[in-house]
């Protein structure tokens, strides 16, 4: 017999897992698996693994560890995760926003000879739900719902720093039985190009237009990350329209505003026509020299010690912390304790301090060995786990974690995060596929 891949399902969402078997070998005999997919941006990713066949002449993926490669343990998805950038010096960010399909194609190699392929094709919605363009006033987005007619619960996804909107994130929860809107607020056309002066009136205007969505229950719930999660605090802290929120790796008080995608000494939010006061950053000489000393070594540049030294005096930033325990919906706290890019896992302790005597649910999420890109709507077990970016100038931005870690963390608060919502949800049509 030949060997050969035998995939189920050869077709499914993101979120599913896949059985990945070869077959048809001789005993003991080595295999290797090669994995390649592309991100949006057409770089290309790539993954492999080999194992040792049993004595029936098989290799299951579900339960054998590879003898070397891109991942070192016993996991069906590790072949997806564990991708990296082929043309980067050590990584590069996986790019994903739009709600296209993805195909991954895996390679068997037998005694260095390719004798079998196939493609998988992995969703984030099918023909079952529905995507519409929004676009009213100011407010701009992508919403996606059941084609099937009933009374749905709503999540508004809030993207970080990066800005744009999370239309693949949107589209699978909508799966799940979900109305849910990707907004964009700034970094894209028909909103600011720059994080700074956005309005909290906006995102209200947003949340008013999606409560009255003929398909929504009345249920409003925020997700949101990294700056999101920041927002989708001050939003809950501010308005009491929501659910529940899910704040992943957020801040625990509000930060600067963005220029071309860096910290400026700019106003990020404002309400009523005001600025809201924000965190002054700290600068340490030693920091700058250690982060050039980086860039001229070719090693990955962390952000967390101007961090660091930014929250070594918290008093002085008091004024620019969140007040969360003004927030009356149950939150859903997700945290790395290695970010690298802020520490969030400090933030989240010091806001779940405050809201020790507080009678709504929350959850908390510490993942210690994960980073800051660990869960959705930016982190999937089945895409490849994002620890670096390549930034310029032959600079490389480490985020923390590991792939595994950041793997890990993601497939557990993705069921996490559904079970949450969904108990604050109110409508029978929950988890529909």
């Amino acid at each position: 017999m030949q060997p050969k891949l035998d995939i189920s399902p050869i077709e499914s969402y993101i979120d599913e897992d896949i059985l990945i078997k070869v077959t048809g070998c001789a005993a003991n005999t080595e295999v290797t698996i090669q994995a390649t997919t592309y991100d949006e941006k057409e770089k290309k990713f790539t993954s492999h693994a080999t194992f040792l066949a049993n004595e029936q002449g098989v290799v299951d993926l579900a339960v054998q560890k590879p003898m070397e490669g891109t991942y070192d343990e016993i996991d069906a998805s590790g072949l997806f995760w564990s991708m990296k950038h082929t043309d980067a010096r050590i990584d590069d960010y996986y790019e994903k926003y739009n709600a296209d399909n993805i195909s991954v194609t895996l390679f068997l190699i037998v005694d260095g000879i390719q004798v079998d392929s196939a493609t998988i094709t992995r969703y984030f919605y099918k023909t079952s739900t529905k995507k519409e363009s929004v676009q009213f006033e100011e407010v701009k987005g992508t919403l996606f719902y059941p084609v099937v007619k009933g009374e749905y619960p709503a999540v508004i996804i809030l993207s970080g720093s990066d800005g744009g909107i999370q239309e693949h994130a949107a589209a699978l929860l909508a799966s799940k039985g979900y109305v849910t809107l990707a907004l964009a607020y700034f970094g894209m056309e028909g909103v600011p190009k720059d994080l700074e002066n956005i309005p909290l009136e906006y995102f209200q205007k947003a949340t008013n237009w999606l409560q009255k969505h003929p398909f929504v229950n009345g249920k409003i719930h925020l997700i949101g990350y990294s700056r999101g999660g920041e927002l989708a605090l001050l939003l809950g802290a501010t308005f009491d329209s929501y659910a529940s929120i899910v704040a992943g790796v957020p801040s625990a008080y509000r930060t600067a505003g963005m220029k071309n995608g860096i910290f400026a000494p700019v106003t990020a939010w404002t309400h009523n026509e005001k600025a809201l006061s924000q965190m002054k950053f700290n600068y340490s000489i030693s920091t700058m020299f250690s982060m050039f000393k980086n860039w001229l070594l070719k090693k990955p540049i962390s952000f967390l010690s101007i961090w660091k030294n930014t929250l070594k005096n918290e008093p002085k930033n008091s004024q620019a912390r969140i007040p969360v325990e003004n927030i009356n919906a149950p939150i859903m706290f997700i945290a790395g304790g290695n970010d690298q890019l802020w520490p969030s896992a400090h933030f989240v302790k010091k806001m779940e301090e405050r809201l020790q005597r507080s009678s709504n649910p929350h959850r908390y999420l510490y993942y210690e060995n994960a980073g800051h890109f660990l869960a959705f709507p930016y982190s999937f077990v089945n895409l490849p786990a994002n620890v670096y970016m390549v930034i310029g100038g032959g600079m490389t931005m480490t985020f923390g974690g590991s792939k595994a870690a950041n793997a890990n963390a993601a497939r557990d608060s993705w069921r996490e995060i559904l079970a949450f919502v969904g108990e604050h949800s109110s409508s029978s049509t929950i988890g529909a596929g």
